[in-house]
This record gives structure tokens, sequence and C-alpha cells, in this order.
């Protein structure tokens, strides 16, 4: 537990918080620090509250290997320690995401489910989502940037947007309307919390509308059109030859990139949706992609160490910068996904990726 601070070290302690507040101030002060990192969140943790230790603030994994299993590890002390193991999905786990401010993991499955899963009194529990119209896989699954809703997409051609029903106290699903013509393989949301991105087998990528009017308290305005209902579609972007193997928004959302199974780095802005920017690579297929700045990519596969490239949208092109190296904790297999680790101001610093052997490695950029 922790106290918030006093102004004078002498008067009485004016509030404890438990355990699931505590895990709330801490996921607010990372944001206000814009993900800046555990060193400026303990810092500004220690600004308003005191009896605040490094373990308050030690990192947690969640990560499944291959079988039904999710494991939760936390970090302690320098080390790694697993702390629970769930088995509640009946075959293999494809997709696991974690909402870090609302502290809820949502898992997908080969099973047709998905699971959210609330932490209560240090305990996690299941709640089924309800995706009656899914009858194969659902392979991937990522919560939206204010975490109070996510989409799923499965290998029936589904996706969903999932959202808490309040009254009915269970998660609900709304199904896209225009369904695409092959399996769902990625999804991305875009910052205004009410567009989603997918890539799919079927050579293309594709951008819906993602507004729940039990949930979202306004349509927000968005370069990428007029945002109505949930599951409209708004853009349909068509690849060479290839099935999309990751999508991803710019962190304004003002750009939106695959890449692909034909080796190719394809890059769109809303200003212009009628010309997609791409990059032949001499690379096999990359199976991960991400911005880290506006103009920034980052991108994994098969080369065991990210590699970073530059979009210049004003000349329409996409330059290969660097392969990232360091001389220690490097992957030994296939990338197979790379996430942001830390952020100095709008740009993010330091990257992970997790390759086929099931290693992570942090990667500074």
């Amino acid at each position: 537990m922790i106290n918030k601070r006093r102004p004078n070290p002498q008067d009485n302690i004016l509030y404890i918080f438990n355990t699931l507040e505590t895990f709330n101030i801490i996921g607010e002060a990372h944001k206000r620090i814009e993900h800046g990192g555990r060193d400026r969140t303990l810092k500004e943790l220690k600004s308003k509250y005191f009896n605040i230790t490094e373990e308050c603030n030690e990192r947690k994994l969640a990560l499944s290997l291959g079988n039904n299993d999710v494991r939760i590890y936390q970090k302690t002390a320098g080390k790694w320690n697993l702390t629970t193991t769930w088995s509640d999905h009946l075959s293999r786990v494809l997709a696991i995401d974690w909402a870090p401010t609302t502290n809820r993991i949502v898992s997908a499955s080969a099973d047709y489910n998905a699971y959210v899963w609330t932490c209560e009194e240090g305990k996690w529990k299941p709640q089924l989502v309800e995706l009656q119209r899914t009858s194969r896989a659902v392979c991937c699954a990522k919560w939206s940037p204010k975490e109070n809703k996510f989409a799923v997409g499965s290998s029936d051609k589904n996706i969903a947007i999932c959202y808490y029903e309040e009254d009915q106290r269970f998660w609900a699903a709304e199904m896209v309307k225009k369904k695409p013509k092959s399996t769902v393989t990625c999804i991305d949301w875009h910052p205004n919390n009410q567009l989603v991105a997918v890539g799919n087998c079927d050579y293309r990528c594709r951008i819906y509308s993602a507004y729940i009017d039990t949930v979202d308290s306004k349509l927000e305005t968005s370069s990428w059109g007029k945002i109505s209902g949930a599951g409209e579609l708004l853009h349909e972007f068509q690849t060479e030859s290839g099935w999309i193997h990751d999508v991803a928004f710019s962190p304004s959302g003002e750009s939106l990139a695959w890449v692909s199974h034909n080796s190719i780095i394809s890059v769109v802005t809303a200003s212009n949706t009628s010309r997609i920017t791409m990059e032949m690579t001499s690379y096999l297929p990359f199976r991960c992609i991400i911005f880290i700045s506006e103009n920034t990519l980052v991108t994994g596969g098969h080369e065991f160490s990210p590699l970073i490239y530059k979009y210049d949208e004003q000349n329409g092109t996409i330059q290969y910068v660097r392969k990232l190296v360091q001389e220690a904790n490097t992957n030994r297999q296939s990338v197979k996904q790379i996430v942001p680790y830390e952020t100095e101001g709008n740009t993010i610093s330091k990257i992970s990726s997790a390759d086929l052997f099931g290693q992570i490695v942090i990667w500074k950029v």
C-alpha cells in the first residue's frame, strides 16, 4: 500500500490506498509523463505520495507459449517470476493484449472464444466475450486507446468491436457490416478511439468505423472520412499479391502503414488516399511494423533484429535507415511482434521485440 504525501511529515497520514487504487494511481502517473518509462514514473509518483518503492512500479508481462495457457510474469529485483497461469481456453492462444490503465487483459484463441480478465482483490477473473457469429479461430485482439472497448478478428472473416454492456454486465460485440473476403490477421486502432484498421489474407487493408453509441460520448472528427455506426467501411487498400502481416497507424493517425507477405512496406496518408507509397525490400517478409514517430517506421521479421525506415510523404518514398544492433540480448529467431517500451516526449525511445523462440528483447532506437 502507498500513502498520500503530507505537507508536513509530522502530520497524520491523509489516506492509505489499497492494491487496486495503487495500480490506478501508477497508471495515471504513467499517462501524465506520456509513457516515459519506469524511472520517470517513479519520480512522478514520489512527488505526490510516499511509501513508494520500485516494487510498486515493476513491470508485468502476459504471454502464451503456443498452447492454451496464458502466463503472467512479474519483474522483481531485476528477475522475471511466474505469478499466474490461466488454462481456460480449450485451444492455442493466438492473441493477448493488456490494457495498462484499466488493468484488463483480453485473450483470443483458436477455440473460437475471447476472454476479458479483470484483477479483483489480487485474483484474475475471466469473463467470456459474446462472439455469437464467430465459428472459427479468433486470430487477433487489441484494446482501444481509451481502453473502453477492443476489436477482434477471426479466420471466418468476422471483425467485432467489443464493449462492456453495463446494464446486463457482459461483454457484447458489434460486427462489421461489410466483412472482408478472407482471414483477419491484424488490427490497429486510430488515436481518436473510433477507427480501426485491419489486415487480411485477401491482400487488402481496410479502415472501419468503430463508434459505439453506448460507450463513446460523441462522434470524433477524422481525416479518413465521416465516422458513423460501428462496422462501416471507410477505405479499402489493395497490396501487390501478398497477405497482410501487420498494420499500424502513425501517432497522429494521419498515416497508415502495413507489411505484407511479398516483402513490401506500404504507407498511405489520409490527405491522399489514392496514392499508396510502397517499398519493395530485399528481405524475407516482415511480420510486424510500428511507427516510433510520425515519419519513422520500425519493422521486424526474419532478420532477427528490427529495421528502421524513413517515410517521406512529400516525395512519396520509404527509405531504409539502419538495422538495430546490440552486442548482447538479441533475438534468435524470427521477430513476431514489436511494441513500444519507453517514450521521450512524443517519440518512442525504446521498443521490445518477441521472437518465435519466446525471447523478448529491449532495443534502444
